[in-house]
């Protein structure tokens, strides 16, 4: 197998079609086309979409009750290592943050993480009426809703996004907005619903949000062309924002069900990462951010890539244990633990015992008179 930043060799005439497997959805197919095309012409090989029904396409009720992230991957990671297809297109977040054997993911470049109002009249988080009824199916969104409007009737809701959105925005509405993610609107060409984009400070995103997932087997990256594709393909800065998110959350062995938000970045030759966590009533949260130095770039690619990735991990380590010292589990359904093992958290840093400066600014204008709509 080449390593990452060789160079393949060209394909085969009559090479058979790379088979790119997607969940059945407007949304799923339309971020799996993308991939598709650009693979073909990474590849120079034809690409056929194969689509997979998995148990999330047709199972009720909440993410948490269905069964966690997995129930939308273990379908195409099933079709992937029997063959039925040679890649498969994840949403990032939709992962188990654990290491699947026998399969390698890349990300391409991310789409905005954030979190988006689509509301009637251009209203925001702010302007939003007292009492004003707000749909979102995220425990995560919720919570973080509820600590900045604690007014708001946060109403739990699943479907797609035509759904989601016709019931703040279609004749029928019976909310009075839902929260969505920027990048699935935007994959679907929908940001015209979009009445704010709401700021991190104000709305963490989940870890890996806008992110894709490019799965293959690892034993296909024999295939140097392929191999050189995949490379090309992936997206440093949101391959190391998207791992120290996902390492945080391995750490905090967070699942659907907590209110765990997580955002991360590079600056420089930096990575910056702020996470909260948060009660599901949104009543407290805890907020803390901290940044690493990337190594810089020595010896083979995969030696340089290592460490960087390596440095992303730590750090999404490193921010969990202080959030779990300032005594993250006793907010959100976390496993209490610390790097040691043990039931009891390591003692943490004193930057964790308060959020952000951001953050507690929005808060206080929101509640003491920030948001102008009317009672009712």
């Amino acid at each position: 197998m080449p390593e990452w930043g060789e160079t393949g060799t060209v394909t085969p005439a009559g090479t058979p079609p790379l088979r790119v497997g997607t969940r059945g959805s407007a949304l799923a197919t339309t971020q799996t086309g993308h991939v598709a095309r650009r693979l073909e012409e990474l590849t120079g090989r034809d690409v056929e979409i194969v689509r997979i029904r998995t148990d999330g396409d047709v199972l009720t009720g909440s993410l948490a009750q269905m069964g966690g992230t997995g129930v939308f991957v273990t379908a195409l990671r099933e079709a992937l290592l029997d063959g039925r297809c040679d890649v498969a297109v994840h949403s990032l977040k939709d992962l188990p943050t654990g290491q699947a054997p026998g399969l390698t993911v890349v990300t391409p470049e991310r789409e905005n993480p954030r979190d988006v109002l689509c509301a009637r009249h251009g209203l925001t988080v702010t302007t939003l009426r007292r009492g004003a009824r707000v749909g979102t199916g995220s425990p995560r969104r919720a919570a973080q809703l509820r600590s900045v409007r604690p007014d708001l009737d946060v109403v739990d809701i699943r479907g797609n996004v035509d759904t989601r959105l016709a019931r703040a925005l279609g004749p029928d509405a019976d909310l009075d907005a839902v929260v969505l993610a920027y990048a699935g609107l935007a994959r679907l060409d929908r940001l015209d619903a979009v009445s704010e984009v709401i700021d991190t400070a104000i709305m963490a995103p989940a870890a890996g949000q806008g992110a894709l997932a490019v799965e293959v087997r690892t034993s296909s990256l024999d295939d140097p062309v392929l191999a050189r594709a995949l490379r090309d393909l992936d997206h440093e800065p949101t391959r190391l924002a998207v791992l120290a998110e996902r390492s945080l959350l391995a750490r905090l062995e967070a699942g659907c069900a907590a209110p765990v938000g997580a955002h991360a970045l590079l600056e420089d030759d930096e990575i910056v990462l702020t996470a909260v966590v948060a009660r599901v009533d949104g009543a407290e949260q805890l907020t803390h951010s901290a940044r690493v130095a990337l190594p810089a770039g020595t010896g083979s690619p995969t030696a340089a890539r290592a460490a960087r990735d390596d440095a992303a991990r730590g750090l999404g380590t490193r921010v969990a244990d202080a959030l779990l010292a300032d005594g993250a589990a006793r907010l959100a359904p976390l496993r209490e633990t610390g790097p040691d093992g043990s039931r009891e958290a390591r003692a943490g840093s004193a930057a964790a015992t308060s959020s952000t400066r951001a953050v507690e600014t929005a808060r206080e204008q929101l509640r003491d008179g920030g948001y102008r709509g009317e009672a009712g």
